[in-house]
């Protein structure tokens, strides 16, 4: 293992550390190959690639009809690939000033377009360009005097990233071109770049040849001039400026598609890869590209060899090392330098990911020669911070934690590998449980970040989502109408999801003070709050259910908090009243536990989600979730976090509703619950800013780790048994553990659950089993949308005072 990590660490180090001083030194042992420039201004035409452009190519058009270049000698195409959103009408308006429009009728690729556009050209020069690339004025003319060089055949300018946001993206595709840049210079000191830029690349109009529409055409083209025996270089005074990819799923897509066409390519340039006809050229495209195209391998190699090695070193020292690994993963999430490494170490990760992906479609000739904007690509808004991908990446560690077991089971013998499962699952369950409570109430004392509160009113509509709700519905529409905050800045609105029990009609008599939005056929929880977002223009929206009714001066406590500008959610504090025989105490123990959390979590910056029985948002910052999403209060306050706010808990806001009465309740509610955090993880929308570290760390910690915590359960128990025979302490273990299990069982009495400790083991055993179900369901998309409504039971504390009396007939809105 030690020899596969450190084989596998060596390739590495070649192709990202080796390669660029190497080149180095072979530059200055060999002496740099000059290139002859001289200030010439052949005739040029700049071709501009577009599909769906008219956010930016009237910008493009103003851009390069300004260039620094003779007129006279100088014009402008606009090849348009089927554009649909006004790209073409856009163009047509500068024909006066030179701009041609080459339009394809169906939608054929990049490389279809400039297949028919180039040969009919009349630029001795072609320069290529992509419709968001933003030339400096003399751009063209340093590109050109290449050409005063009667052996350059093509001419790559400096393609530089506008600094307008922090995502993973930006943060790594700046510093992977600033390190390509690097590479550039070099290789055209030794002889010839490898590759161009679609974004800025020049050739001589002769040396265009026919390419597959599939083809990616800035890299086979300069490919086919090299083996041609041309020079490829690159011009650093030749800039453009361009926005980064954006989010890390594009990112990742446009690597995918960049790698597949060009691991083609290598092997349709004739020649390229015969040293003997290019000379140091192959050594270079082998180095620069190939090795790292399939870097991903020799990562994943090392990897595996890694995890069998750290586990000898957790078998030999668990708490160190445990200790250890817990201390660098605080400092990647609190720390600010952390962030950055870990957004490097990211964004490193997923370029690699993409590359593998990419070389087997390559291979497998599953390419396309259509392509997407990532302005097309992302619908998400604009967001505060560094985007980090939690679903995607905790796809990936999962995916290295299986080959990394499967090599423990495979190489390591039996009692390694089971005292390793069982420490690492023993070791997982009492951080999630205790170890995470505990440091992040600590964390809490030393780094809280106080809310700014303050008597505010804005205005406020009290959403109420409801499904053939007839036998709490009045009672809780008389609890929001004696709630204690001013009745001409509050809006009240039930949005009724295909209620067929009377709801509506009880709801009617409450005009004009209640509004009843009708809703048919009956589509789900998310579905309901986005048909009704629309009709809302209150400043604040509280979201609650049905069956909660709310201490008169909630709404004041939870809106107080938005006085503060870094607020954009708040939840509040919904207690659990009844005679719930079935779990009772275990169950109050339970969310007594998950608020203190939250509290804490709140304190240090964000709460992972809200409580949906009661939570508040901007408006504005209402991002509509995809209809089929199933958890309503994780995905609309993780949509404000990404916005760049924080999402806080408010014990001041009371509610209470009707507990769980029967253990199939509990068990159903908590498996709908599991099922829609799976279905977020797995997601584009759990990319969370990295600037929001906290929320990150919790996320995973409070949450995803919890999740999965079934497998730990699992994974304890088994190998416990598996130790028993050779270890009396093993033995007690697994002893220890199959008592709780006959508890847990036990409970399934409902009188025997009256004993405390049966109660305690079977509500944990109860989460556990509705975790694993969920988690399943999630995976496969096998929870409905629509949530199941159990029997409710109409609810007045006392606190809460008498029924005031209906009012007249309502008028309601009907969609």
């Amino acid at each position: 293992m030690l020899l596969l990590l450190a084989g596998s660490l060596v390739v590495l180090g070649y192709v990202y550390a080796g390669y660029p001083p190497l080149l180095a030194l072979l530059v200055r042992v060999r002496g740099a190959r000059a290139i002859r420039r001289d200030e010439i201004t052949p005739s040029l035409t700049l071709v501009i690639s577009a599909y769906n452009e008219a956010e930016v190519i009237r910008r493009k058009l103003d851009n390069a009809v300004s260039l620094a270049y003779p007129r006279d000698r100088y014009e402008i195409v606009v090849v348009s690939d089927a554009s649909d959103d006004g790209t073409d009408d856009i163009v047509r308006e500068y024909a006066a000033q030179g701009v041609r429009l080459a339009r394809q009728e169906t939608r054929r690729g990049k490389t279809a377009g400039l297949n028919h556009t180039v040969p009919a050209v009349q630029g001795e020069i072609v320069v290529f360009s992509d419709a968001n690339a933003m030339y400096e004025p003399d751009a063209l003319l340093k590109l050109v005097r290449n050409f005063a060089d009667a052996g350059v055949g093509c001419v790559t300018g400096e393609a530089r990233y506008l600094s307008r946001g922090w995502t993973t993206a930006d943060v790594g595709e700046r510093a992977y071109w600033n390190y390509e840049i690097k590479i550039k210079r070099l290789e055209t000191a030794l002889g010839s770049m490898v590759g161009g830029d679609g974004a800025i690349y020049a050739i001589r109009r002769p040396l265009w040849q026919t390419l597959p529409d599939d083809a990616i055409n800035d890299f086979l083209n300069p490919l086919q001039i090299v083996a041609a025996g041309w020079r490829g270089v690159y011009e650093p005074e030749a800039v453009c400026w361009e926005d980064t990819a954006g989010g890390i799923a594009t990112e990742y897509r446009r690597r995918v598609r960049i790698v597949s066409r060009s691991w083609r390519a290598v092997f349709q340039a004739s020649g390229v890869l015969n040293p003997f006809r290019v000379g140091w050229f192959t050594w270079s495209l082998v180095s620069h590209k190939m090795l790292r195209w399939v870097s991903g391998l020799f990562l994943a190699t090392a990897g595996i060899a890694a995890a069998q090695v750290w586990s000898v070193a957790l078998t030999e020292a668990v708490v160190p090392t445990l200790a250890t690994s817990l201390a660098v993963v605080v400092l990647l999430v609190v720390t600010p330098q952390g962030r950055r490494s870990a957004t490097m170490a990211g964004y490193f990760a997923v370029i690699n990911a993409a590359s593998i992906v990419g070389v087997i479609k390559g291979t497998r000739g599953r390419v396309s020669g259509i392509w997407s904007t990532p302005r097309q690509h992302d619908a998400q808004p604009v967001t505060a911070g560094w985007l980090v991908p939690v679903g995607r990446l905790g796809q990936a560690a999962a995916l290295l934690i299986v080959i990394a077991a499967g090599a423990v089971v495979l190489m390591a013998p039996r009692e390694t590998t089971a005292t390793l499962l069982f420490w690492s699952s023993v070791a997982v369950l009492g951080y999630v449980y205790a170890g995470y409570p505990v440091m992040v109430g600590a964390l809490g004392r030393f780094a809280t970040r106080a809310v700014r509160r303050a008597p505010v009113a804005p205005r406020v509509c009290l959403l109420i989502a409801a499904n053939d709700e007839a036998s709490v519905i009045e009672a809780k529409l008389h609890n929001s109408l004696r709630l204690d905050y001013p009745s001409d800045r509050l809006e009240i609105m039930v949005a009724s999801d295909g209620s067929v029990d009377g709801t509506n009609e009880i709801v009617r008599r409450f005009a004009p003070r209640v509004r009843l939005l009708e809703l048919s056929p009956r589509r789900g929880k998310v579905a309901t709050i986005n048909a009704a977002m629309p009709h809302v223009t209150s400043d604040v929206v509280v979201l609650s259910d049905a069956n909660t009714f709310l201490d008169t001066g909630a709404i004041g406590a939870l809106v107080q908090n938005f006085a503060d500008d870094q607020v954009g959610g708040v939840s509040g504090d919904v207690a659990l009243i009844g005679d719930r025989a079935a779990l009772g105490r275990s169950e109050d123990l339970y969310y007594r536990y998950e608020r203190w959390v939250q509290r804490a979590e709140s304190q240090l910056g964000s709460m992972v989600g809200a409580d949906g029985a009661l939570y508040a948002i901007r408006r504005s910052l209402f991002v509509p979730p995809r209809p089929d999403t199933i958890l309503d209060d994780l995905v609309i306050p993780m949509a404000v976090v990404r916005a760049g706010y924080r999402v806080v808990y408010e014990p001041g806001a009371r509610a209470v509703e009707q507990g769980s009465e029967t253990a199939r309740e509990e068990f159903s509610r908590k498996v709908r619950v599991i099922a829609g955090a799976t279905q977020f993880m797995r997601r584009a929308d759990s990319t969370i800013p990295a600037a929001a570290g906290q929320v990150i760390f919790s996320l995973v910690s409070h949450k995803a780790m919890r999740w999965l915590s079934p497998l730990f359960v699992a994974g304890a128990l088994t190998s416990s048994l598996a130790l028993a025979p050779a270890s009396p302490w093993y033995a007690a273990a697994a002893a220890i553990q199959l008592l709780l299990l006959a508890l847990g069982v036990v409970g399934c009495n409902r009188t025997l659950r009256r004993v405390h400790a049966v109660a305690i083991a079977h509500y944990f055993f109860l989460v556990q089993a509705a975790a694993a179900v969920g988690f399943v369901r999630g995976l496969t998309g096998r929870q409905s949308v629509l949530w199941k409504r159990f029997d409710r039971v109409a609810t007045h504390p006392p606190a809460l005072g008498p029924k005031p009396p209906p009012a007249a007939p309502v008028v309601y809105t009907h969609e």
